[in-house]
């Protein structure tokens, strides 16, 4: 039997006909997701893009705004919130003009053309700060702005809105151990000790080996812990100081005075000085939040004389050259309550002793019972290279103690305890601060000045617990004579490095020399012995600052910011001389 096989062909046309049809389908929706992902991606990307440009755009609105509450915080004028919120549109706002795109600004409500501002309650004591100034107490108010920026004509107006949270805080100074707005230059020869915080609004050179820190050391610009000091030619220190309270820190914000954008050594004293015609003295601008940063202003006494000095005033009774005015909204004399009389007798005016000031024929002289006149001799301020003579001081002297008599003692007519009552039952607070203001010429052979004594507890009206504490503030140099604030309530701080037996306490002035409890105004040779002597006080006062084109020039360091008379090397005790 015969068989054979026959292959059998599919019909392979009809099937490529159909694959192809398959993958041209598939090609399709692959170019069609393609097409929708480039689509919705470059959707996605413009809308991303503009929602960044928005976000800018708002940015720039909160900065506007915080840029003004900053400016008005720094020259003590800010406002409340509704001040701030239209700052974005108009001719106050931003300039929109070169822009590409224009934007539209609301605030969280949908209100147009404005933003929202929110002012924390401020704090009526010190808190606790956060950032950079963990660690420091200051007087704090928290602000939140928040602002949508929306563009107008585009595809896509997508909105943005930004919120800024930000901690406005014045800070007392008197929390730093060092606080500088120069230059910062330290090198002392012997062992000093730094217990508390340092800021510097410049640099900051730490030259000496026998230096150290305990706390954080702060400079807005850098730190320098080196033999060499930067900013002095030719002039070296011992060796880098040692930080025991951390690295120094670099670059940080700076802190500014309350008297505007300017803080240079000038404009800061120049707070010291008679304030300007536009607040002057007793005037209603002068205890405006402007006004009232300058001391003049803010003290509750003002002291005074004539040019004369210690010789006799020109005024009737004949002596008098002293006045004092209470500062209460105004200005006004306060009644003198020293007299003497033709046959030398003294007179204390009470209430069973009262001399009428009209009987002005039976007097030599009036005057106040804490205040003197004073004359001694600083050998410094006349050093001519060493060889003298020492220049004269002609000095308006405060007796603390006695201010403190004057004050408290109410069975006197014209004693200073119905101005302090006046002070309380206006403002809450006892009278604790002095101005002064001296009238004698500034010549090559004299010096005008004050000079604080008998200081050892510190004027307490009210007798507190706990007293707000005192301030005394010149343009003068001042001198401060024997121990200051070293005494409260029957304990004692001297001699030890802690404030527990003190009050809160202030010295301003040009420059501030201390004077150990050693003096002696007859004394009038160079660097003579002193004894222990303990100040407890904040104090602000200038420096002459290194002259870096003068080889070997310094300008005396922190460790010659107190400026010093007596040979410190050779301290000895001493009995407290007199100082009436």
């Amino acid at each position: 039997m015969k068989t054979f096989s026959r292959s059998l062909r599919p019909g392979v046309a009809g099937y490529a006909l159909t694959i192809t049809l398959i993958f041209l389908a598939v090609a399709l929706v692959i170019f069609a997701s393609i097409l929708a992902w480039t689509f919705t991606n470059a959707t996605i990307t413009v809308r991303n893009n503009q929602y960044n440009m928005s976000q800018n755009a708002a940015e720039a609105a909160v900065e506007r705004v915080i840029g003004q509450i900053d400016r008005d915080f720094i020259n003590s004028s800010i406002s409340n919130s509704t001040a701030y919120t239209g700052l974005v549109a108009g001719s106050n706002g931003i300039d929109q003009s070169s822009w590409p795109v224009q934007y539209t600004y609301s605030d969280t409500n949908g209100n147009a053309n404005v933003v929202s501002v929110i002012f924390g309650t401020a704090a009526s004591s010190t808190v606790g700060l956060n950032s950079q100034y963990s660690g420091l107490f200051g007087q704090a108010q928290n602000i939140d702005v928040y602002a949508t920026a929306t563009p107008s004509g585009q595809p896509y107006n997508v909105p943005a809105t930004v919120h800024e949270a930000l901690q406005f805080a014045a800070i007392p100074l008197f929390q730093f151990a060092i606080f500088y707005n120069v230059n910062l230059e330290i090198d002392p020869g012997a062992a000093m000790l730094i217990t508390g915080p340092v800021f510097c609004n410049q640099n900051i050179w730490e030259g000496s080996s026998v230096c150290t820190f305990n706390s954080t050391v702060t400079a807005v610009g850098t730190n320098a812990a080196q033999v060499a000091n930067p900013f002095a030619l030719s002039y070296n220190g011992s060796g880098a100081a040692t930080f025991a309270g951390g690295a120094p820190v670099n670059n940080a914000n700076a802190l500014v005075m309350p008297i505007g954008t300017n803080n240079s050594p000038g404009a800061i004293l120049g707070l010291l000085q008679l304030p300007p015609p536009a607040f002057a003295m007793g005037t209603a601008a002068a205890y405006s939040s402007n006004g009232i940063v300058y001391p003049a202003n803010g003290a509750d006494l003002v002291i005074t004389n004539f040019v004369s000095g210690t010789n006799d005033g020109p005024l009737t009774p004949t002596g008098t050259n002293l006045f004092v005015y209470f500062q209460d909204g105004g200005l006004t004399q306060v009644n003198y309550d020293f007299y003497l009389m033709t046959n030398r007798v003294t007179h204390l005016i009470t209430s069973t002793n009262y001399v009428a000031p009209a009987f002005t024929t039976n007097i030599v002289f009036c005057g106040y019972s804490w205040i003197t006149n004073a004359v001694f001799y600083d050998w410094r301020e006349g050093w001519n290279g060493g060889s003298g003579p020492p220049k004269r001081v002609e000095a308006v002297q405060i007796d603390m103690a006695k201010l403190n008599t004057w004050l408290t003692n109410n069975t006197v007519v014209n004693s200073g305890y119905i101005s302090d009552q006046n002070k309380v039952l206006h403002s809450g607070n006892h009278i604790g601060s002095v101005y002064v203001y001296t009238s004698v010429a500034l010549t090559t052979a004299q010096l005008p000045a004050v000079r604080v004594v008998n200081g050892q507890q510190l004027p307490n009206p009210g007798n507190s617990a706990t007293p707000r504490g005192f301030s005394v503030a010149t343009p003068f140099p001042m001198y401060v004579w024997g121990n200051y604030n070293s005494q409260l309530n029957g304990g004692t701080s001297l001699g030890v490095n802690t404030t527990t037996n003190t009050e809160p306490a202030a010295l301003m002035a040009d420059s501030i020399s201390i004077l150990s409890t050693n003096w002696s105004d007859s004394v009038t040779n160079k660097l003579p012995y002193p004894g222990s002597t303990t100040i407890n006080a904040a104090m602000l006062e200038g420096i002459v600052q290194t002259d870096p084109t003068i080889s070997g020039d310094y300008s005396g360091g922190v460790e010659n910011f107190m400026r010093l008379l007596e040979d410190w090397g050779k301290i000895r005790p001493a009995p407290v001389p007199s100082k009436s």
